[in-house]
């Protein structure tokens, strides 16, 4: 059956892979932009500081209420026509928001382009998982992720650099971003859309656009009874928590600490470390997977969780000591987190789910992470203000716990994610002769 699939491998993979890269990159930087541009914009437009809050909190919280929507819609109807629009021409409203003249402007623009955020991820996950067989889906997830993270970086330089030389500079940041994402649309244009399962050994040869499954609201009690996509759902859930807070405070507490112009180079060298591991972890991970399909993805997790967890304990509780320890533990801990999600999570949450479920079961584990990692940045600015403003201290309590309580609900994936490839694989058999048979009659 593996060479059955390797013979039925969609056409276009990699350009699929550089389309889909492109839009995670353009995504990025949209996700990023205004954050770095707010000290321009605030001036520009005459408004207060604290006002990035809503422009911030509001699109969020309505980005929660689409998630899930988003990742049904991936698995009922066409994921690259959903990613044209949802994720290419919907960033025409990104570069509105390069014309707004007043803060209800800037609010309405913002909470319409970031509806579009919340598309590309269950939708490429589901549509990657149609183009590469279980065998080879971490390089593939690596180089998506790895166009991610280089977005953020280039974010952070360009846009910062292009909105400090004129007041009203900002603007063409907001333009510039919206037109990466018009152009991604028209990238995706060309992605073919094959059916879905269309690699899987079992299915590979028969399913077609017309009787390939597609989910059905009554298919969602099944994800509960995956108990590796549960297991994925805590892990995730509580990696992000750390992740999120460390994220959202990290540049304060370095600048408290007297870095300067460290702090740019230590955040420059994490995200480096981040966009190299994904790379390079994706190859790894399937050349691992070929050794040893049952347990060799579920082992370097568990490695990169390990490291990830003493990296982070190192970087907080060691680097205001000494800037080395901050740059040697800042690029452990971009290539930790690279490990453990390219080399791991991706492509065993592939592998698990469905076809006809995969964009929502990637979707609701997005959405219940953001639901709690919003409540996680909340607690951490309460704990700092009853804390005295004692940072340290408190990413010590709120970033390492979280990511350790990850690191030790991994290990049970030891046991849950064969049976529930063995149980994916038996499901897909008994499709492919329902389809023989309707074909038969």
């Amino acid at each position: 059956m593996d060479t059955q699939a390797a013979n039925t491998r969609p056409r276009r993979r990699w350009y699929t892979v550089f389309a889909l890269s492109s839009a995670a990159f353009a995504d990025s930087m949209e996700q990023f932009g205004l954050q770095i541009l707010w000290p321009y914009i605030y001036r520009s437009l005459d408004l207060a500081v604290a006002q990035l809050a809503p422009l911030l909190s509001i699109p969020r919280a309505l980005g929660v209420v689409f998630g899930p929507l988003w990742g049904y819609l991936g698995d009922r109807i066409s994921r690259k026509w959903l990613i044209v629009i949802m994720t290419g021409f919907w960033g025409l409203w990104t570069a509105a928001v390069g014309f707004a003249d007043n803060y209800f402007q800037l609010l309405a623009f913002r909470i319409i382009a970031t509806l579009g955020l919340g598309v590309l991820g269950p939708a490429s996950m589901s549509l990657m998982a149609d183009f590469f067989n279980r065998k080879e889906r971490g390089r593939a997830a690596g180089f998506m992720s790895a166009a991610g993270y280089l977005g953020n970086l280039l974010s952070l330089v360009v846009l910062g650099a292009l909105a400090a030389s004129s007041p009203e500079a900002w603007r063409f940041g907001f333009i510039i971003v919206g037109s990466l994402s018009l152009l991604t649309g028209l990238l995706a244009l060309g992605i073919p859309e094959p059916p879905r399962g269309a690699v899987e050994p079992e299915l590979a040869g028969v399913v077609t656009g017309e009787n390939a499954a597609r989910i059905q609201l009554r298919f969602l009690p099944q994800l509960v009874r995956i108990a590796t996509w549960e297991l994925l759902l805590v892990v995730e859930v509580m990696d992000f928590i750390g992740f999120t807070i460390i994220s959202a405070w990290i540049i304060t507490w370095m600048d408290q600490l007297g870095m300067g112009m460290g702090a740019q180079l230590v955040m420059a060298l994490m995200a480096v470390a981040m966009i190299l591991g994904h790379l390079g972890f994706g190859w790894l991970s399937d050349a691992v997977e070929k050794r040893n399909p049952r347990y060799g993805r579920v082992l370097l997790g568990q490695i990169g969780y390990i490291i990830y967890a003493v990296s982070i304990i190192g970087f907080l509780l060691l680097g205001p000591q000494n800037i080395v320890y901050l740059l040697v533990f800042g690029a452990l801990v971009g290539f930790s987190f690279s490990l453990k999600s390219t080399g791991a999570r991706t492509p065993i949450l592939q592998s698990v789910l469905p076809p006809e479920l995969r964009a929502t079961g990637r979707a609701l584990i997005d959405w219940i992470s953001t639901l709690c990692t919003s409540a996680g940045i909340a607690f951490s600015g309460w704990l700092l203000t009853r804390l005295g403003d004692d940072m340290q201290t408190m990413l010590l309590i709120m970033v390492p716990f979280p990511i350790l309580l990850a690191a030790l609900t991994w290990p049970f994936l030891f046991r849950t994610y064969p049976m529930d490839m063995e149980h994916l694989k038996l499901r897909l058999g008994e499709q492919r002769e329902q389809i023989l048979n309707k074909e038969i009659i």
